[in-house]
């Protein structure tokens, strides 16, 4: 029995060429393009594509083998040039090229490429190109040597697909996450933007397998995986982390729109009612999900962080969504004083040298660490009705004389800064409203304070109008 070995379409082609170039120096001298000589037949009945191409692009010779690739005939494709069948996204890095070999720095080059197919398809090649200079004409001609890689790309792409897609529901499997939500994170950290990951995990899933068996068990995958992807944005991460858990992350997102969209999922879900051979399968999920600002930490870790807050939602009762905001994204400006009680700390370098406002600045971090202590601690709500309302107090006249201090030294987007003062306020009082009523989620009143109003606000949006105070008290 005869072995051979796997030879690759870098070496064919090459092999190809020498071949070509030895019938050439040792059969023919290119006397014109209608000589009819050994290296004609060679040319036109070569089994790759070959064109006789000028220094203006346009197609002087071709063969049947490149007919066939794009579809044309011979008296078609002479009518046209190479810029006509090459896909437009393409022509730039091949005109480079070109540009190149007239220039003298190259003396060939070999790229992939695509073309437009005469019925509108892209056909993947992959082109080799020499200069040829014809002495009797005055003529420098390119030859070309083209072959279809269509097939190839396409069982590449596919080899990729299978290793970056869940082979179950479709979307991405867990190594393709762990990728791209790494890569999306590491993106808005130099941003600074706020995301939000989450963990999703179908409740009693065990039990919908043993009851139904395994087929269906699949078919309630399937469905939430695809009920959940329309529910999501296309710029969110999406995958299948493994059994009946999935992993989202939500790029740019903070924890009150992350809990907005973790609820929308969990309640899509809840309203499926898959088909399969056993009946409609009724089902829900449970979510935990960790916001936080910047990339200190790996998507494990997070993962992590969104898992401890899923199995409070199990703990809790299932079909239901917990949250966890990571903190320490927000550097030095907290310290734990006991478990589960934070204080937030005033630092120096959040001064803007103006008297009045640190002053109001300081105070604010005050009356911020009175009301979550008494909240955590439990006291009478009278005593954190009182803390509130000095909140919002305090904000009102603060914001009041802020505004007119920056007005006053200029800064150019007081007007908007005080819009955003505004809508603080509005947030403030629906809070209160909403700890009147008893519906007030701690969690949601800590990303308020500490994220919405002492890190967006005091620390990074204010830190916009300290120029114009350090200019105006010179």
């Amino acid at each position: 029995m005869s072995t051979g070995r796997i030879v690759d379409r870098n070496e064919l082609t090459e092999k190809l060429a020498k071949e070509l170039q030895l019938a050439r120096d040792e059969c023919i001298t290119l006397k014109g393009l209608s000589g009819h000589t050994i290296f004609s037949s060679v040319f036109y009945y070569a089994a790759i594509g070959m064109a006789l191409v000028s220094s203006d692009g346009r197609l002087l010779k071709v063969n049947k083998a490149l007919c066939k690739v794009v579809g044309y005939t011979e008296n078609e494709l002479m009518q046209k040039t190479f810029l006509d069948i090459t896909h437009p996204d393409d022509l730039a890095e091949d005109i480079g090229y070109v540009q190149r070999m007239l220039s003298g720095e190259i003396e060939t080059y070999k790229i992939e490429k695509r073309y437009l197919h005469k019925n509108g398809d892209v056909v993947n090649i992959l082109l080799n190109v020499s200069l040829v200079r014809d002495v009797e004409a005055h003529q420098i001609l390119f030859i070309s040597q083209i072959q279809d890689i269509t097939k190839q790309k396409q069982a590449e792409e596919e080899l990729v697909r299978l290793a970056r897609e869940d082979a179950l529901t479709g979307i991405c499997n867990r190594r393709c996450f762990f990728e791209l939500a790494t890569r999306e994170i590491i993106r808005g950290g130099r941003f600074r933007e706020p995301s939000v990951v989450l963990m999703m995990d179908i409740d009693n899933f065990k039990l919908i397998n043993d009851t139904y068996g395994h087929d269906c068990g699949d078919e309630v995958l399937k469905a939430m995986a695809h009920t959940c992807n329309d529910t999501l944005r296309s710029l969110d991460v999406f995958g299948r982390l493994g059994g009946e858990e999935f992993g989202v992350l939500l790029i740019n997102t903070d924890a009150e729109v992350g809990k907005i969209v973790a609820e929308r999922l969990r309640a899509n879900v809840e309203n499926l009612a898959v088909k399969t051979s056993a009946g409609p399968i009724h089902l829900t999920v449970s979510i935990g999900f960790v916001a936080f600002v910047g990339d200190s930490m790996p998507i494990g870790y997070r993962l992590k962080q969104a898992d401890d807050a899923l199995y409070k939602a199990k703990r809790a009762g299932r079909n239901r969504v917990e949250s966890t905001i990571d903190i320490e994204e927000l550097g030095e400006t907290f310290e734990y004083i006991q478990p589960g009680l934070i204080r937030i700390v005033w630092n120096r370098s959040y001064e803007c040298g103006n008297e009045t406002i640190d002053s109001q600045h300081r105070r604010f971090f005050e009356i911020i660490n009175d009301l979550l202590s008494a909240i955590v601690d439990n006291k009478q709500q009278a005593v954190c009705r009182r803390i509130i309302d000095e909140l919002i107090e305090h904000s009102v006249r603060h914001f009041h004389d802020e505004y007119e201090i920056i007005n006053s030294v200029g800064y150019p987007n007081a007007d908007n800064h005080s819009r955003i003062h505004n809508d603080l306020v509005s947030s403030m009082n629906l809070l209160s409203s909403q700890y009147d009523a008893g519906e007030l989620d701690l969690g949601k009143l800590f990303n308020f304070l500490a994220v919405d109003v002492i890190s967006k606000h005091l620390l990074q949006e204010d830190k916009k109008f300290f120029p114009y105070i350090s200019s105006a008290t010179g």
